[in-house]
């Protein structure tokens, strides 16, 4: 087996890129030149992102195989892309490998990252290899395109608040990882939401296409709380979500049950779900429900904005419980 020294920065270069299959129709230049170039089409925006996903902060790489690494690494990038209403077109992607990373390694990743461009039609056409001293990171950035732009400013008070999908998954999953309990179904679902997640770009696309009127939208990445904040600062406004309404999957309530887990920590504030929470007015929820019932995918309300105020939970007693922003993710 060769080492990353025998093979050099082009030869690694060029045995990773021809891993890569999907090449955009409208693409003039990809890997191999300065720069990728490519048409803008006109009537729609572009829409970019980048993200890091850095060892021992976001992954270990003795709880994750490099291929689902290499999945992970493209899908969190995507769902910004969709928090846009976007629909992602192509990636960059640049690794700072240590030593410790073998040619087997980045080939295996490298296959994860084939999976997710040809799953959503995106092409790697890109990036950069650097050496690293000690971890091992991935930086992805992702370019889009939308023809309405969802930002996360605009939510108005009397606006209803939705997400898609179930919360909680994820970091539930990572707890199962640490504690290095992976038995069962129930267990595997759980943290393969946390390891293998799904951006929603199909719903992102729905919400896009369709004429409903979309006044904020932001990914779940930082827990529920913290990204809602986000909008209600953003927007100026507060919020009030309910908890009988929290969307939670069976798996996460047996699992939580079985171990005396309490869930509602999970949901509120666990983070990676990447699920979209978004806001529209009343008069917008029947076409909403229509659509998405129409394209299988679950979305549910889970609350309403308010004026300026902060964020607070309707409990299943009927009081109120104040939730404060500091509780979510946080790199520092």
């Amino acid at each position: 087996m060769r080492k990353i020294k025998e093979l050099g920065e082009f030869g690694l270069i060029h045995k990773l890129s021809s891993q890569i299959n999907f090449r955009a129709s409208d693409s003039i230049l990809g890997i191999g030149d300065d720069c990728a170039a490519y048409p803008v089409k006109s009537g729609k925006f572009e829409v970019i992102s980048t993200d890091a996903l850095v060892e021992d902060i976001h992954f270990k790489l003795s709880t994750i195989k490099p291929e689902t690494l290499g999945r992970k690494a493209l899908s969190v990038s995507l769902s910004d892309i969709a928090a846009m209403g976007g629909t992602p077109k192509r990636i960059m992607v640049t690794l700072g490998i240590p030593k410790k990373i073998s040619v087997s390694f980045l080939e295996k990743l490298y296959s994860g990252f084939n999976e997710i461009c040809n799953h959503f039609k995106v092409e790697l056409c890109g990036g950069d290899t650097v050496s690293s001293p000690k971890c091992f990171f991935i930086n992805v950035a992702v370019i889009g395109e939308a023809k309405r732009i969802f930002s996360r400013k605009g939510a108005k008070p009397g606006d209803l608040v939705f997400v898609t999908g179930t919360l909680g998954d994820s970091s539930l999953g990572l707890k199962l990882l640490a504690k290095n309990k992976t038995r069962g179904k129930d267990h595997k679902f759980l943290t393969t939401k946390h390891m293998d997640p799904t951006p929603r770009v199909k719903e992102a696309e729905i919400l896009g296409r369709s004429k409903i009127d979309i006044t904020s939208m932001i990914d779940i990445s930082d827990g529920l709380v913290q990204d809602l904040h986000h909008i209600c600062e953003s927007s100026n406004v507060g919020a009030q979500i309910y908890e009988d309404r929290l969307p939670l999957s069976p798996e996460l309530i047996r699992t939580c049950k079985r171990s005396s887990i309490p869930p509602l920590p999970l949901v509120l504030n666990g983070g990676e779900d990447y699920e979209l929470l978004f806001t529209l007015p009343a008069d917008g929820v029947k076409n909403l429900i229509r659509q998405f019932l129409k394209a299988k995918v679950l979305v549910t309300q889970i609350g309403k904005i308010l004026k300026p105020g902060g964020i607070s939970m309707k409990m299943k007693n009927g009081t109120l419980k104040v939730l404060p922003e500091s509780e979510g993710f946080n790199h520092f």
